[in-house]
């Protein structure tokens, strides 16, 4: 059996990873040892990590917000059916509609 080199053992750390196994049954699939493979993984973060370059990834998120106002309004039921009118309707007016309404 012959020894893996470290591209080897990263070759593996990143198969099992994207395998979603765990790493013991990673390791009984492959015949390894697990706390052997536990050491190199270790290491081979170790490595990965030791480089002064990162790979960022960028997340952006987008938020719609789509609201209905209602205008306020001034509403009159009658017989003959539904009648609403600006809140700022003046007072004259709609006393003089009510008159117009009741004759």
């Amino acid at each position: 059996m012959s020894r893996k080199t470290f591209d080897d053992w990263k070759n593996l750390v990143e198969k099992q990873i994207s395998s979603g196994l765990t790493v013991p049954k990673f390791c009984h699939q492959h015949n390894l040892n697990t706390k052997y493979f536990y050491s190199r993984k270790s290491m081979v973060y170790k490595e990965h990590n030791s480089t002064s370059f990162i790979q960022a990834q960028i997340i952006t998120e987008k938020t719609t917000q789509i609201t209905n106002t209602v205008e306020p309004s001034i509403k009159l039921n009658t017989a003959a059916g539904e009648l609403s009118l600006p809140v700022d309707t003046s007072a004259h007016f709609i006393v003089a509609l009510i008159h117009g309404l009741a004759s």
